[in-house]
């Protein structure tokens, strides 16, 4: 099991760089292509609420002024883009054909590739990211962005793929320090599934439990015994909640650890609850400041 495709959605905004470097970081861990794909919004999905007595003109106007932006917006993604890729070293190709052509064998260095599609973001997000090993999004306030918080969300609830959320700060090196949080629930053992190309890899693997209630659900030592026949030696947490949330017990545990990856499952408890009271998923996405890799 490798990762070898890799899907990295860019809008044209601050967060791409995140994106990218992430996308970078897993790229030369495994010697993965990059399917790099500029989302455009169109402007005349957005008619239906603009409301009936919007006369014609009005939005003709809107409609040319939104297109106007989304031609910024793409223009500063592929700058961005060819940017990166000159620093990378990648070989632009769209298929293995290509890099085989270019290169001369399928082993020599990463590549990527340049897309621009225009449409809705959540169908955009959820049919390329099924087509890919792991999905890169950004997070915390650099998913502010209606774009990026829509290809977030159906990334993660619609593509049946991982995904790997980018901190605020561009972060290229992960995954030799890997905290995983494990609750015994579907979401996080699919999770686990996951990140084994990045388990397998890494220098140190902790696996950390809270003890809600000091009960535990899933003893995280069923863990360790599941993951050495994976050939992944991990070291096991139990931690308490200490008048603090899961969320809290979990990244603390995870800093403690000198994680830098941490592997969970989202919302496995209520999803709409937790978006609206949070929940241990919300608050490590806006508060931790380590990749994240998580699958629903």
């Amino acid at each position: 099991m490798t990762i070898q495709v890799i899907f990295a959605p860019v809008t044209g905004r601050k967060s791409d760089s995140s994106v990218l470097a992430a996308a970078r970081g897993a790229a030369k861990r495994f010697n993965a292509h990059i399917d790099v794909v500029s989302l455009r919004a169109d402007p005349r999905d957005a008619i239906p609420y603009l409301g009936e007595g919007i006369s014609g003109a009005l939005v003709e106007e809107f409609i040319a002024q939104a297109e106007t932006e989304n031609t910024e917006q793409a223009h500063k993604a592929r700058a961005a883009f060819n940017e990166w890729r000159d620093a990378a070293g990648f070989v632009l190709a769209d298929s293995m054909s290509d890099a085989v052509a270019i290169q001369g064998s399928t082993a020599e260095i990463p590549t990527c590739s340049w897309r621009e599609v225009t449409g809705a973001s959540d169908q955009t997000a959820a049919s390329y990211g099924r087509l890919a090993d792991l999905i890169v999004a950004p997070r915390g306030e650099l998913a502010n962005a209606v774009e990026n918080e829509v290809a977030f969300e159906t990334a993660l609830l619609y593509s049946g793929r991982p995904l790997l959320l980018a901190p605020p700060t561009p972060q290229e090196e992960f995954g030799n320090r890997i905290a995983i949080a494990w609750d015994g629930s579907a979401e996080a053992s699919r999770a686990v599934g996951a990140a084994l190309p990045f388990l397998c890899t890494a220098e140190e693997v902790t696996a950390i439990t809270v003890a809600e209630d000091n009960k535990v659900e899933s003893p995280v030592e069923d863990l360790a015994r599941y993951l050495s026949w994976h050939g992944v030696t991990a070291n096991t947490r139990n931690v308490g909640l200490e008048s603090r949330t899961v969320g809290e017990a979990i990244l603390g545990a995870a800093r403690h650890e000198s994680a830098d990856l941490l592997v969970m499952g989202a919302y496995s408890h209520n999803r709409f609850r937790q978006l609206v009271f949070g929940g241990a998923t919300r608050y490590i996405l806006d508060e931790g400041a380590m990749p994240v890799l998580m699958t629903h």
